[in-house]
């Protein structure tokens, strides 16, 4: 996943760890749910500035999108959010083959700010977002 948050570029990457991928999808009913999780660091799945999208899909087409970009260490606020923000999400391609889902987008628009869990999310203190991704999620089955 590339792009712009704020001002500045950033490269978040998709990251393996034998069957553990930080991107996956889980079939339910005839919806495909996606969560990714993207890293500034190619090697450590450190949470400091990762984004993390979700998606819901049906029959191909986009139902529900989410995006965070996590400012500290953990999946804490403060946080940029989708909620209270306003965000596009666009897909290109989508195809499934056996256990891998292939996705190809683009989101753009902007991330509300949310300083803590109480708080709501302040799209006057938000960043502008453009990312590109193109990722393969691991479906996930219990």
């Amino acid at each position: 996943m590339v792009g712009i948050l704020g001002e500045d570029e950033y490269a978040w990457f998709v990251l393996h760890q034998g069957d553990d991928s930080n991107a996956s999808f889980m079939e339910v009913g005839d919806q495909l749910k996606i969560e990714v999780t993207g890293f500034i660091d190619p090697v450590e799945w450190d949470a400091q500035q990762a984004l993390a999208m979700s998606l819901t899909l049906e029959n191909e087409e986009l139902m529900e999108a989410s995006v965070v970009q996590f400012m500290g260490e953990t999946a804490m606020p403060p946080l940029y959010t989708s909620e209270g923000g306003d965000i596009t999400v666009t897909l290109s391609h989508v195809e499934q083959t056996g256990r891998d889902l292939h996705v190809v987008g683009h989101i753009e628009g902007q991330l509300a700010l949310q300083h803590t869990l109480e708080s709501s999310p302040s799209a006057s203190e938000g960043v502008p977002l453009s990312v590109h991704f193109d990722i393969t999620a691991q479906k996930v089955e219990f």
